[in-house]
């Protein structure tokens, strides 16, 4: 086994292949026959391993916490040694993915489909005690946006940990794991980028559409835009009886609708809060809340245009005019 190598800084060393230990990564899937992976064999041929990999101490050898394509690269090339920095020593499996989901997502280098199972993998290890599963973790992330007072202190601080490592809404979050719902037959075509994200989630969001199969399948032979593919997938509502929903369910019974007044409202507080506190978020924030704003500025026109079409056009009057 080669010796160890060390530099003055003690956090950075070349670490032997044999004394690194690989336990489950976040990443799901590594092809190693892949045009990017050989690549990256390539490039470590020519140049050695350029960016160190990240380890932790146990049990008197290093836990491999982030590079694991690096690993392997090396590996098989047959390098006997990689650079490694190490840090403190970490158990707790939370700590680990925390670890792991910051280094890759700062990277961008997960597909879609796994940054959702590590993110679901930090909560259910945050809270091993709540035994979360999927729809447990969706259930706790929409409480958080409709009713945060009912979210626990625990969860709080666990979701706003989370969007600081990810960068991302809690919103984009629930769009995230709802991919999670899906076959694994359209989960794959998601991360081989046949299927564009945003038709993941609209697949995900229409489960219960009766053509969901045969659906795919004619988008994967014939792709359609955002806006039709919607449509493919909620025509079915439009064909159902009054008064049910999709299952044969009654359709719940209609509530009086919060008023516009409050609506107005809410938006009015919100432009306040901004003007006051918008230094207090990132470019990237703001540009999320923007393009919210800007998806339903186009709903409500949308909506306007509509109902005024719906309006009857007064047609004037026909016949004599009467004697004045």
């Amino acid at each position: 086994m080669a010796t160890k190598k060390t530099t003055q800084n003690q956090e950075f060393m070349y670490l032997s292949l044999g004394d690194i230990i690989i336990e489950e990564q976040i990443r799901s899937k590594l092809d190693m026959q892949s045009e990017s992976f050989k690549a990256l064999m390539e490039s470590i041929r020519e140049r050695g391993v350029l960016e160190p990999v990240l380890v932790a101490q146990k049990d008197g050898r290093y836990l491999l916490l982030c590079g694991e394509r690096r690993y392997l690269a090396a590996q098989k090339l047959v390098i006997e040694t990689i650079p490694a920095r190490i840090v403190d020593a970490v158990t707790q499996k939370d700590e680990i993915l925390a670890i792991q989901l910051t280094e890759n997502l700062q990277r961008e280098d997960l597909n879609p489909i796994d940054q959702a199972k590590g993110i679901l993998a930090y909560f259910q290890a945050k809270h091993p005690d709540k035994n979360y599963n999927l729809d447990g973790v969706i259930s706790e992330l929409m409480n958080y946006n409709l009713k945060p007072e009912k979210v626990s202190e625990a969860m709080t601080e666990t979701v706003s940990v989370i969007t600081k490592i990810s960068g991302k809404t809690t919103r984009t979050l629930l769009n995230g794991l709802s991919l999670l719902k899906l076959v694994p037959k359209i989960q794959d075509a998601v991360i081989a980028g046949t299927l564009p994200l945003s038709q993941g989630y609209l697949f995900a969001a229409n489960l219960g559409s009766p053509d969901f199969f045969p659906i795919f399948d004619e988008i994967m032979e014939k792709p359609v835009a955002n806006a039709k593919l919607e449509q493919m997938l909620t025509v079915y509502k439009k064909d159902l009886p009054s008064g049910v929903v999709a299952g044969g369910k009654a359709k719940p019974a209609k509530t009086k609708p919060v008023s516009i007044k409050k609506k107005v409202e809410v938006l009015q507080n919100a432009e306040s809060f901004f003007n006051e506190k918008a230094e207090m978020y990132s470019v990237s924030d703001l540009q999320k809340y923007l393009d919210e704003l800007k998806i339903l500025t186009s709903l409500v026109e949308k909506k306007i245009e509509k109902a005024q079409e719906a309006v009857p056009v007064k047609k004037p009057p026909t016949g004599p005019r009467p004697q004045v």
